[in-house]
C-alpha cells in the first residue's frame, strides 16, 4: 500500500531499534500476560512502513512496553516504503529473519492472506487476553470468517486543496463533482503549477472508480462502464493538461507535489497531515470527501497489525498488537490523524483533527478495494496500462486500457 506513502519516510533502508524500558502502568485491551510463564523476556520484531511521526511514536512504545509485558522485548524495523517491504518479505522470510508482526494496511493485504502469509489470530485471542469487543473495524479484517489482523485504524480517502493557492485564484466554493474538479483544475493550471495531481497509482484510481458506481469486484469487473467512465475522466485531465503525474515533474508521489504547491487538488488520505507537518507546515490545506463522479463512495482505508505464520512467538506478537492498540500509544496516534480503532476514543478523533471534520460522512459509505486475490500483478498491470497511455503516449482508449487489464483476469 503504499506506493503513496514511499517518500515520506526517512532514507535508511531499514532502523532497528531494541530498547527495553520500564515506565508507569497504563490501562490496555488485555490483561497482562496471561499467556505467559517464563520471566526471560522475548523479542517480538514489528515491521513498518511509515513517517517519522509514526517512527517516534513506536520508539516511546519500545520503551513502555515492559511495564506491562516484562515478557516482551520489542524491536521496531522501519521500511522505506511498502513496495520495498513486499519486495524484501519473502527472502526475509526464507532468510527466518522476517518480522514477526506486521503493520499494514487493508489495501493491499487480500492476496497474502489467500497466500497463507499471515496467521489467523482465532486461536491466538483467547490466550493473548484480547478483547475484539472494544475494537471498531473488526469485520474489515476477516476472510472466510476468519480475523487476520488487529485494527488500528478506518479512515475514508479524501480529496485535498490547497487553500491559499485556491482562494488566490477567486474560485469560491469548494468542487464537489469530478466535473466542478476539471474546471477547476483548468483555471488554477499555469506554467508553474497544474490543478491536480493524479498519482498514477491504484489507491488513487480506485477512489474515481467508486465515485462513479464502480469497482474491481475481485478482478471480475474490471473493464465495467462504470470504471471505464472514471478512467476516461483520468485521461480527459491529463489531456487537456490540468493534470500532472508526480514522475512527470521529478517527484516520488503525490503528497511530494502537493507539498511544494505544484499541485493545487489531490487525492489522498490522513497520512497528509503527518507529512506535511514536517514537509510544509506553512501550507493551508482542505479535506474533503472525495469528489462524485456519479455517486458518494470511495475506500476505506484501514491499518492493522497482522501475525505473520512463520512468526516465532505469536501469542507475544498479538499482545504487542494488543499494547499497540492501548488507549496511551493510539492517543499518540490521533495526534498525527489517524482514526483509531479503539471505540474508548472514537469521539476524540475529530475533536483532535478538526481539519478532517468535513470528511466525516465519508465514514458511512467508504468501502473495501476489492482488489482481485492477485493483487500486485493487478496493480502492476493497471498502472503499466495507464503509464503507457498518459505517459507513453500509446493513445489507448480508457476501454481498451480496462480490457487488456481484464484480459489478466478472465
Amino acid at each position: 500500500m503504499k506506493k503513496k506513502m514511499s517518500m515520506l519516510l526517512i532514507t535508511m533502508l531499514t532502523i532497528s531499534t531494541i530498547l527495553a524500558g520500564c515506565g508507569n502502568k497504563e490501562k490496555t485491551t488485555i490483561d497482562a500476560n496471561p499467556a505467559v510463564k517464563s520471566t526471560t523476556p522475548v523479542t517480538v520484531s514489528l515491521g513498518f512502513w511509515g513517517t517519522a511521526q509514526d517512527l517516534g511514536i513506536y520508539q516511546q512504545a519500545v520503551k513502555d512496553i515492559s511495564a506491562v509485558h516484562p515478557n516482551i522485548k520489542l524491536e521496531i524495523k522501519q521500511y522505506p516504503s511498502s513496495e520495498q517491504f513486499w519486495n524484501t518479505l519473502p527472502g526475509e522470510i526464507a532468510a527466518g529473519v522476517a518480522p514477526d508482526l506486521i503493520k499494514l494496511t487493508n489495501e493491499g493485504a487480500f492476496e497474502y492472506i489467500h497466500k497463507g502469509l499471515f496467521e489467523p489470530l482465532d486461536e491466538l485471542i483467547k490466550p493473548a487476553g484480547v478483547d475484539l469487543s472494544l475494537y471498531n473495524g473488526v469485520d474489515i479484517w476477516k476472510v472466510d470468517g476468519k480475523q487476520y489482523a488487529l485494527p488500528i485504524s478506518t479512515m475514508p480517502a479524501m480529496f485535498l486543496i490547497n487553500d491559499d493557492m485556491w482562494k488566490k485564484a477567486g474560485l469560491g466554493a469548494y468542487p464537489k463533482t469530478w466535473d466542478e474538479v476539471q474546471v477547476a483544475a483548468k483555471k488554477l493550471t499555469t506554467k508553474d503549477v497544474h490543478g491536480i495531481v493524479i498519482n498514477i497509482d491504484a489507491f488513487h484510481i480506485t477512489n474515481y472508480v467508486k465515485s462513479y458506481g464502480g469497482d474491481w469486484g475481485y478482478g471480475k469487473t474490471i473493464n465495467s462502464p462504470e470504471n471505464v467512465k472514471a478512467v476516461q475522466k483520468i485521461l480527459d485531465m491529463y489531456k487537456d493538461g490540468s493534470a500532472v503525474t508526480p514522475k512527470s515533474i521529478g517527484y516520488g508521489w503525490d503528497g511530494e507535489v502537493f507539498a511544494n504547491n505544484k499541485a493545487v487538488m489531490t487525492t489522498g488520505g490522513y497520512w497528509y497531515k503527518g507529512y506535511l507537518k514536517e514537509a510544509n507546515p506553512d501550507l493551508h490545506y482542505v479535506a474533503l470527501p472525495v469528489p462524485e463522479g456519479t455517486v458518494h463512495n470511495s475506500t476505506m482505508h484501514s491499518d492493522g497489525y497482522v501475525v505473520l505464520k512463520d512468526g516465532k512467538n505469536k501469542v507475544e506478537a498479538l499482545q504487542t498488537a494488543s499494547f499497540l492498540t492501548s488507549e496511551k500509544v493510539l492517543t499518540e496516534f490521533v495526534k498525527v490523524g489517524n482514526n483509531p480503532s479503539l471505540k474508548s476514543l472514537s469521539s476524540k478523533f475529530f475533536e483532535v483533527n478538526p481539519e478532517f471534520d468535513a470528511v466525516k460522512p465519508a465514514i458511512e459509505y467508504s468501502t473495501d478495494f476489492q482488489y482481485p486475490i492477485e493483487t500486485k500483478k493487478f496493480i502492476d498491470e493497471l498502472i503499466k496500462q495507464l503509464e503507457g497511455t498518459i505517459l507513453g503516449g500509446s493513445n489507448k482508449t480508457a476501454q481498451e486500457i480496462l480490457d487488456k487489464v481484464q484480459e489478466q483476469f478472465k
